[in-house]
């Protein structure tokens, strides 16, 4: 259903919404990454990128500057952001250049809560139609084709036929 939340001409039943709004109330909490998955990210990307030489005082302290950086980052997007590191960068990347690359990434459960929002705010609605409510009168007013049609359509019961059909027409007419 959400796959549909860009497509032109797509209209969502009064079901669809019923399920898209609790969604599009959500908060995206995310996964929050591990001391090991940070360093593991960062010596991927130490090993993989020559970086200025230090010895190994200041490299410790680097690598403890960068750890205390991403401590409860989501760890797709330091995933997400390492990748385009390697792909684009020559050097081992600055913690400011790989928070950018961080907030370019979307969770997908943000994705879906984001797509949610977008239906909410300007999804077109599939409309039921509306049974306008019918008298005594405009039954016994009507063609027997028409009572007839009425009823196999479902806008018209049996009893509502009978009744009007049974009602005298003064009573009616004094209502």
């Amino acid at each position: 259903m959400l796959d549909r939340a860009f497509e032109p001409g797509a209209v969502f039943s009064a079901a669809d919404i019923a399920v898209i709004t609790p969604l599009a109330n959500a908060i995206a909490e995310p996964q929050v990454a591990d001391t090991k998955f940070i360093r593991q990210s960062l010596g991927g990307l130490a090993a993989s990128l020559p970086s200025q030489a230090t010895d190994i005082i200041h490299g410790n302290l680097k690598l403890g500057t960068y750890k205390a950086m991403f401590e409860g980052c989501d760890p797709r997007a330091l995933a997400y952001a390492v990748r385009r590191c390697l792909d684009e960068l020559d050097w081992m990347p600055t913690v400011h250049q790989i928070k950018e690359r961080m907030a370019i990434w979307i969770s997908p459960e943000e994705a879906a809560i984001r797509r949610a929002r977008f239906i909410l705010r300007t999804g077109k609605r599939d409309e039921p139609e509306q049974d306008i409510p019918i008298t005594a009168a405009q039954i016994r007013a009507m063609k027997p084709e028409f009572r007839s049609m009425g009823l196999a359509a479902g806008h018209l019961t049996q009893d509502e036929i009978d009744a009007a059909l049974s009602e005298p027409v003064e009573q009616a007419q004094a209502a």
